[in-house]
């Protein structure tokens, strides 16, 4: 394969790649999804479980997305990387920021959590008559890394 082949092949690779992943780099807020689509589905879904057309349901659906976009980029700078990435999907079927809020909050959530846990763990080693013999040790101990994920676990 010639040089110029293979620089090609490394630029398509890129421009697929990064047109496959969330676009959370610029990081100024989440991305733009059609939320009318996305609440004409679910009302239809809606109506065909139920058997009644019903433009309230539509309402209420663009009344929540629009809620949950609005606090969302309101509060994206306080979710984790981790966490956008792993909540925030654009292209999966009929995506909405309800969701995304309800994922990133809750993720956020745990991984605050597992560090709170974490330094009372190491604070609980640390201090006087908890040590090996004491028989107060609690286990599993968890170690989390910086962005919240586990490290590792001990089972005592």
């Amino acid at each position: 394969m010639s040089t110029k082949s293979k620089s090609a092949l490394a630029a398509a690779a890129i421009i697929i790649l990064g047109a496959a992943s969330p676009s959370l780099a610029k990081d100024s807020g989440p991305p733009n999804i059609d939320i009318q689509k996305t609440c004409r589905e679910s009302s239809s879904a809606l109506t065909g479980l139920i058997g009644n057309d019903n433009q309230d349901s539509f309402s209420a659906c663009m009344n929540d997305e629009q809620t949950a976009r609005d606090q969302l980029v309101k509060d994206w700078a306080t979710y984790p990387a981790l966490a956008k990435a792993q909540c925030v999907q654009p292209k999966e079927f009929l995506p909405g920021y309800v969701e995304w809020q309800a994922c990133l909050e809750m993720t956020r959530d745990v991984i605050n959590l597992r560090k709170e846990q974490a330094v009372s763990a190491d604070a609980g080693r640390q201090s006087p008559g908890r040590g090996a013999g004491s028989g107060a040790r609690e286990c599993p101990i968890m170690r989390t890394k910086e962005d919240g994920s586990i490290d590792s676990v001990i089972n005592c």
